[in-house]
């Protein structure tokens, strides 16, 4: 079949090198035109449900309308994990769905299912809003907007009606959060005297401001010849019309809103606040959808920016739009790769050259590397793929070996062009071909089925590393069939006319010294198993001597710094806090933008207090992997500056990539669960105290906020009814004073703005004067305090459940190559804690994640190991030879373990893939090696002998040397670069199979024909 298809190739060359032409601009075309990201989506898919209950406490919006939600989506088709978080006026209901569910589809199962809670909520909670679907990174872009000219209100205002649109109508723009500024509305300020004057309750304010204003369709007339348009016009125009709406009119008394109550512009109460560099602005956090390209979705907004800007700039309003764009990440980390493949190439041709001397038979081995690539791309294009840094890395790290069949060709081809006495030089070419192709197609089918158990990874780990393993197997199997087919053509159309260069002098000395050094090591066949047996006990004690990790540090040139004051403190003292932080920020060398977003945003990602707050902080462009290590520890410090304070610091990347892990943004999170909420504070101090004594933990942060100060109010009923009071008259008295009552909506030509009934600010500043409200009933007026008790206390700011069970939690950031360790001993401090009765305490890390992934791909490979015995057998036909080729990969594997210390010291999954990948690339070399022997004996007719096989393993030393030198050198600029920005797995991995590469071409040369001599003596 082989010879068939070298034989069709030979005859029809100029047709091969044309289809070889077309493939290559075809995926010229297709690299022009494809879609670049920085990772595939890795978060699995994810539904979230908000619910807004203005007013409600925690524990409120726990009982009324988190469990009755959580109750309609559990057991739903998919659900893995159903998360809940009840805070002060709202209800955040999170839905993690299996991996193989359509994201499309589980949103859809939700919004069904809230149909049957919606009937079930209270009549104060709005209606659940389910949030967009997002990609796994989520963050697009971070916008922040300052004005000396405008006041807060009209910037908010700018934004809210010209800008926010704008950018939401954008392509691949999936939510647009806005911090920062005021949002005007109208409020009907009681004025209690006068309404205890004219008796006048609150609701008969509320609703007598709803009836001064309305829209109302007039319908039309039709007269003979048209029809004509009714318009009335009942909407107010401002406070003003509003204050001449009528509550009563009697003969002799007329009460107006204006008679007991002022109407004024105001604003609403501030959820969130942000600051732009430390200065007060206004910050849009754009969401991008799932499955938008970040690049393409980044130049839109930028030219809806660049649209916005002459309206912006007239008004005199500054736009920062590098407070947060990872789209910066992606462009450094694939121009960072493509270098590294540019760089590879041309350090492969040189080597080429080298060991070829001719300008000719460089270019034909040459040409594989890009037709391999190209076509890899074409294929991972055609399957969706976006072009990331995994699938990048994939064909980084295969840049040295697609070219090796070729090298192996065109070497074997230039060898019997030395030696020919006879026939055309396609004969030459044929046979040459044909004799190495055998085992090259071999040896590239164990290389592609030695990826096979990466490419079946799920989880997680299998979403990072299955492109990275497709692109790799496609590349590798491209050059099997550019060797195959491209290659012959090419070297009969390129070597006709050409005579054969003699070999290089230094590679004739170099092969002679091998030589000498062959036959003195091939009668040490005892030693060669010492060997080949220590390096298997060693291979087995490397997991226990090295640390592991699920996935490095990224240099994302991006650190997110989470900061939680104690709860109840105001959105002022945070903003107070925010600039001083932001000073300290700002002084670190290599910090270029700092904005703070303090507490939430309506409908935000993030629905946290006003005591909790967020600083992205951007660092300059082009910082190495040191000094952003440098600016991360200056941001510990300029924490540790202000005490008092819980902090964390993470990279963007990592906050998300442990969040899908552990569902929180640390990398180790203990989960404390259990019913009572006093035991549960206790259990979670403890467990906090715990995790702090433990060396290396890091940030340590109770991700649940204690009790915040709050004014209790507790009716005393029988008091109540003594006065006509219920239990709601005194509730709906509380609420209007405090929280407002919105009667009704003013109509604008940009938006609409509420209208609300609520006490003067001056009356709700003060938490004593609240006992003070008046009550109005049937035996006459009576403050709040004669028939309730009010009193200062404490109340719960948030309650988190997940699967229906309360829950805290205490998260922990240590570095990722202490986190099994941390983890580790977290267990083992807990287990000593002796927690509550009914309470339970589980831990969980991204570093099991990393043991889960390392148990799968330990079974995947020993099933891809018996594939690759079979296939073995089925090329050799001989249990020996296939005993031979398996016995030089302990060695080869040792030289990657002894290559740890340089990737980082830790078995990374990265790490892990790199001596998946090691194993087959080293298994090449010994599978030619082992079968020209056999040629030599079988089909050349020589005599067994010592000096046959050292002849026949001299004949194979240059296309050993060139294999793993153009296949080290292709990955010795990703190896040189490990732990800068998109290096940050290949690095790892590309540096194993360096040092494996070492041990494993020394084995073949040296280990390897000892064995042979040894075991093969027919």
């Amino acid at each position: 079949m082989l010879t068939l298809i070298v034989r069709w190739s030979l005859s029809r060359p100029r047709l091969v090198a044309l289809l070889a032409g077309l493939i290559v601009a075809y995926g010229l075309v297709t690299l022009s035109r494809a879609r670049f990201d920085v990772f595939p989506d890795f978060v699995p898919p994810q539904v979230e449900v908000q619910t807004e209950a203005p007013g409600l406490s925690a524990e409120q919006v726990e009982q009324l309308i988190t469990r009755p939600i959580e109750q309609a989506i559990a057991g739903g088709q998919g659900i893995e994990a159903v998360r809940s978080e009840s805070i002060q006026g709202i209800s955040v209901v999170t839905v993690v769905f299996a991996d193989k569910v359509d994201p499309y589809r589980a949103r859809q199962t939700v919004t069904d299912s809230l149909v049957e809670a919606g009937s079930a909520l209270p009549a104060i909670a709005r209606s659940p809003q389910v949030a967009p679907l997002t990609s796994s990174t989520m963050d697009l872009l971070k916008i922040g907007f300052t004005s000396d000219a405008l006041s807060p209100e009209q910037l908010r205002s700018l934004i809210d009606t010209v800008v926010r649109p704008r950018l939401l109508a954008t392509q691949g723009v999936a939510r647009a959060s806005v911090y920062g500024g005021e949002v005007g509305r109208i409020e009907v300020r009681m004025r209690p005297a006068d309404m205890a004057r004219f008796n006048i309750t609150p609701s008969d304010l509320a609703t007598a401001v709803a009836a001064a204003t309305g829209v109302r369709g007039g319908g039309f007339v039709d007269t003979p010849s048209q029809r004509i348009l009714v318009t009335p016009q009942g909407q107010a125009q401002g406070p003003d019309d509003l204050a001449r709406g009528v509550i009563r009119s009697v003969v002799g008394q007329r009460v107006l809103v204006g008679d007991v109550a002022d109407v004024v512009e105001a604003f609403e109460p501030r959820l969130g606040e942000a600051l732009i560099m430390g200065r007060p602005g206004v910050l849009i956090s754009l969401s991008s959808q799932y499955g938008a390209n970040t690049l393409d979705a980044t130049r839109a907004v930028d030219a809806a920016l660049a649209e916005l800007q002459p309206a912006l700039t007239a008004q005199k309003v500054s736009v920062n739009a590098d407070l947060h764009r990872p789209a910066n990440f992606i462009n450094t980390a694939l121009s960072g790769l493509r270098e590294d493949l540019v760089i590879g190439a041309v350090l492969i041709a040189v080597v080429l050259f080298a060991f070829m001397g001719s300008a000719r038979t460089v270019i034909i081995s040459f040409v594989s590397i890009p037709i391999s690539l190209l076509a890899a791309l074409i294929v991972m294009d055609l399957l969706g793929h976006t072009l990331d840094t995994m699938v990048l890395g994939g064909l980084a790290v295969a840049l040295g070996v697609v070219v090796d069949d070729a090298v192996i060709d065109v070497e074997n081809i230039v060898r019997r062009l030395r030696e020919k006495t006879s026939g055309s030089l396609a004969e030459v070419i044929q046979h040459a071909s044909v004799e190495v192709r055998g085992p090259v197609v071999y040896a590239t089918l164990v290389v592609a089925l030695t990826l096979a158990p990466v490419l079946l990874l799920d989880g997680l780990q299998g979403r990072f590393f299955s492109p990275l393993a497709s692109a790799f197997i496609l590349a590798t199997m491209a050059s099997l069939l550019v060797a195959v087919i491209v290659t012959p053509a090419l070297a009969l159309l390129t070597l006709r006319g050409w005579t054969p260069v003699a070999e290089p002098a230094w590679l004739s000395r170099l092969k002679a010294s091998a030589t000498g050094l062959i036959a003195r090591g091939s009668g040490r066949g005892k030693v060669a198993m010492v060997v080949t047996g220590a390096s298997a006990v060693a291979l087995l004690a490397a997991p226990f001597v090295f640390p592991s990790e699920l996935l490095p540090t990224f240099r994302e040139g991006h650190f997110v710094v989470g900061v939680a004051a104690a709860p109840g403190t105001s959105l002022e003292a945070s903003r107070s806090l925010g600039q001083s932080l932001t000073n300290a920020f700002l002084e670190i060398d290599g910090v270029q933008t700092v904005e703070q977003q303090i507490g939430r945003a309506q409908g935000g990602e993030d629905t946290w207090g006003p005591e909790q707050s967020e600083f992205h902080i951007e660092l300059k462009p082009r910082l190495s992997g040191a000094a952003q290590d440098r600016v991360e520890a200056g941001l510990h410090t300029a924490l540790d500056s202000h005490p008092g304070l819980e902090t964390e610091v993470l990279t963007f990347l990592g906050d998300r990539i442990g969040e899908s892990v552990t569902g929180q943004k640390a990398p180790v999170a203990v989960s404390v669960f259990g019913d009572d909420l006093g035991d549960l504070d206790l259990a979670s101090h403890a467990v906090a105290r715990a995790l702090e004594a433990i060396p290396g933990t890091g940030d340590v942060t109770r991700q649940t906020p204690p009790e915040a100060p709050a004014v209790r109010i507790s009716p005393r009923i029988d008091q109540l009814g003594n006065v006509g009071l219920t239990v709601n008259d005194m509730l709906d008295v509380v609420s209007s004073a405090y929280l407002g009552t919105v009667a009704t909506q003013l109509y604008r030509p940009d938006r609409a703005i509420d209208v609300t009934v609520i006490l003067p600010p001056e009356q709700r500043a003060d938490p004593a004067a609240i006992g003070q409200v008046v009550l109005r009933g049937a035996a006459g007026e009576v403050p709040l305090s004669s028939v309730a008790d009010v009193g200062m206390g404490s109340q719960r700011t948030v309650v988190s459940r997940e699967a229906g069970r309360r829950r805290e939690v205490v998260t922990a950031s240590p570095n990722p190559v202490d986190v099994a360790r941390v983890a580790r001993q977290a267990k083992a401090a807990i287990a000593t804690l002796g927690l509550p009765r009914g309470i339970v305490a589980s831990v969980s890390s991204t570093a099991d994640a990393a043991a889960s992934a390392r148990n799968q791909l330990v079974f995947n490979c020993a099933i891809a190991a018996l594939a690759a015995v079979v296939l073995l057998l089925l090329a050799f036909g001989d249990g020996r030879s296939v005993g031979l080729v398996l016995c030089s990969a302990p060695v080869a594997l040792l030289g990657g373990i002894l290559a740890l210390p340089l990737a980082g010291g830790s078995l990374s999954l990265g790490a892990l893939v790199g001596f998946v990948t090691l194993f087959g690339i080293s298994s090449r070399n010994s599978i030619l090696l082992v079968s020209h022997v056999e040629h030599v004996v079988r089909h050349e007719k020589r005599e067994w002998s010592q000096e046959t096989l050292v002849r026949a393993t001299q004949e194979r030393v240059t296309p050993i040397l060139m294999t793993a030198l153009v296949t080290g050198l292709g990955l010795l600029p990703l190896a040189l670069q490990n732990g800068e920005a998109g290096r940050e797995i290949q690095g790892p991995m590309a540096i194993v199979i360096l040092g494996g590469l070492l041990s494993s071409t020394a084995a073949t040369l040296f280990m390897l024909p000892a064995l042979i001599w040894r075991y093969r003596r027919s």
